[in-house]
């Protein structure tokens, strides 16, 4: 498996969020996806409040959490 580019992609993957499933809960495709997991501070709030209502993510992290990873992203 390829090496996660930044610290939001590697908890994305922690919580099995696939790329797909990033693309459908966020509406955006190709290769944004890539660009938003490789650099999390381009992220629109409404993406991260979309991520943050899933299930699988919200039961470990909430909108708040969410944020903190990507500003703390180095």
């Amino acid at each position: 498996m390829k090496a996660a580019s930044s610290k939001f992609e590697s908890l994305m993957r922690e919580l099995g969020v696939t790329k797909k499933e990033f693309s459908e809960i966020t509406g955006v495709k190709g290769t944004t996806v890539s660009k938003y997991l490789a650099n999390p501070s381009m992220l629109r709030l409404k993406h991260i409040q979309c991520l943050s209502e899933r299930p699988k993510i919200n039961e470990k992290h909430d909108l708040n959490s969410l944020i903190e990873t990507i500003q703390n992203d180095d």
